[in-house]
């Protein structure tokens, strides 16, 4: 994995190299198929990265980022949900999808995702 927020895939001699704004965008739509979930929740950080990565040309999106761990990627997502529901539910389907549809679009098996749920909203 190269410092430059892109992941360098091997298969044989061929390199696949996949962007985090790609990871980020897969896991977004994800998102928005999960009943339950109100938003992404930006956090002070997170503006403060963006803008910094931004300068620099990078995509960067408040409520998610992308880590590059060693043998494995973390996703990390803060949200926040609606009200009366089931949050470990919530956060246990949104962990698997996530996973299994970057597996089925993007073929990455190591991904760790946590769900930092960040308030409920009333509607």
């Amino acid at each position: 994995m190269d410092q430059d927020n892109t992941l360098n895939y091997g298969l044989h001699t061929d390199i696949i190299d996949i962007e985090d704004s790609v990871i980020i965008d897969v896991a977004t739509k994800t998102l928005t198929t999960i009943p339950g979930i109100h938003s992404l929740s930006p956090r002070l950080y997170d503006e403060i990265v963006d803008g910094i990565t931004n300068a620099f040309g990078q995509k960067n999106l408040p409520g998610i980022n992308v880590k590059h761990r060693k043998g494995f990627l973390e996703i990390n997502i803060y949200i926040r949900v609606l009200y009366g529901i089931n949050i470990i539910d919530l956060a246990k389907q949104l962990q698997s999808e996530i996973k299994q549809t970057l597996k089925n679009v993007l073929d990455l098996d190591h991904v760790k995702v946590d769900v930092h749920i960040e308030g409920i909203v009333k509607e």
